[in-house]
């Protein structure tokens, strides 16, 4: 009969055993995609999913950094149901104050969170996810933190263990090399895409001469580049104080009944000088960034609701340094 002692002595065995088949899996799996392209979300929605039910925690989740300063829950995978959900909590911080607590770039490794000699801060964070015990590791790429994976127990406290540790940065070391991996891939086929668009968008403009026709073509090549729902093109008249219509273009996944209805209720043109913040627009011919979060209220929802927009891009169309309409995209889906 096996003693105590020889019994957890297997069971630590076959534990690190499991942790390296684990890393070995998701290597793998990297491996396999490196070549050709990774989805990263998919990428990290399994990341979550094998790393939660392999340490058996009750939470498993990626937070980022955002610029504004906020952590963003943004994958998450729960053993359960009844275990509180933090998908897609943004929480406000001021990293001068928590990094003189916690520096987050190192692992944070926390048994017990509402242990009393943890400054209350620790405690108030850990609180607020309904985390009992934490651990979390930091993705780093080139100094540059990407974000953190972190493990949750909220039931009562939990010894992490050295091998669980050193595991779970190896896990980390592989999503910032997917993630490098991923970003090269990307620019390369976004560089590759934006010169085929250019190189169209040429062709057109020296095969064809009916301007309907080339701001349609244009507009397409335009919307498939940029991914988004919708775009438009408004032309000033001669004295700049109306815009019109010139064309429009809608991806074949994009829900734009509102926008046509708001077209047709009021028309293809409108005058400018009743809207100051346009004026200012394309006196300036700077590109106007627009996120629904930043909006006020009221205005957050007129553009959510009827123009089915989260973010959107407006850009003056200058040419031979002078203002000759506005280009805008619009995007359903929230973009950083």
């Amino acid at each position: 009969m096996q003693s105590a002692a020889e019994t957890e002595q297997k069971l630590s065995l076959e534990r690190k055993l499991k942790l390296h088949e684990a890393r070995e899996s998701i290597i793998d799996r990297l491996a396999g995609k490196v070549p050709t392209s990774i989805n990263l979300d998919a990428f990290l929605r399994m990341i979550v999913s094998e790393l939660g039910r392999m340490m058996e925690v009750d939470r498993c989740d990626i937070i980022k950094l955002t610029p504004e300063g906020e952590l963003h829950v943004s994958h998450e995978w729960r053993a359960s149901e009844e275990i509180l959900s933090n998908l897609d909590t943004r929480i406000p911080v001021d990293l001068a104050t928590l990094s003189a607590h916690v520096d987050i770039k190192r692992i944070v490794r926390l048994d017990d969170t509402s242990a009393p000699e943890l400054d209350h801060k620790v405690r108030f964070f850990a609180r607020s996810m309904g985390t009992r015990s934490l651990l979390l590791v930091p993705v780093i790429l080139d100094e540059d933190m990407l974000g953190m994976i972190g493990l949750h127990y909220t039931r009562a406290p939990r010894k992490w263990f050295d091998e669980e540790v050193t595991f779970l940065e190896s896990i980390a070391t592989q999503m910032a090399i997917g993630y490098q991996y991923t970003r090269i891939y990307t620019d390369k086929k976004r560089e590759a895409e934006t010169t085929k668009a250019l190189l169209e968008i040429a062709n057109t403009l020296n095969a064809r001469s009916d301007f309907g026709e080339v701001s349609s073509v244009v507009l397409e090549r335009a919307l498939a580049l940029v991914g988004a729902d919708y775009c438009a093109l408004g032309v000033l008249d001669a004295d700049e104080k109306r815009i019109s219509l010139a064309a429009f273009k809608a991806s074949p996944h994009a829900v734009i009944d509102s926008v046509r209805g708001l077209i047709e209720a009021h028309g293809q043109s409108m005058d400018i000088t009743e809207y100051p913040a346009m004026v200012e627009l394309l006196s300036d011919g700077k590109t106007l960034k627009l996120l629904d979060t930043d909006l006020p209220l009221p205005l957050r929802g007129i553009f959510n609701a009827t123009l089915g927009g989260r973010a959107a891009l407006v850009a003056p169309v200058r040419i031979a340094g002078h203002t000759f309409g506005l280009l805008g995209w619009v995007w359903s889906g929230q973009r950083d």
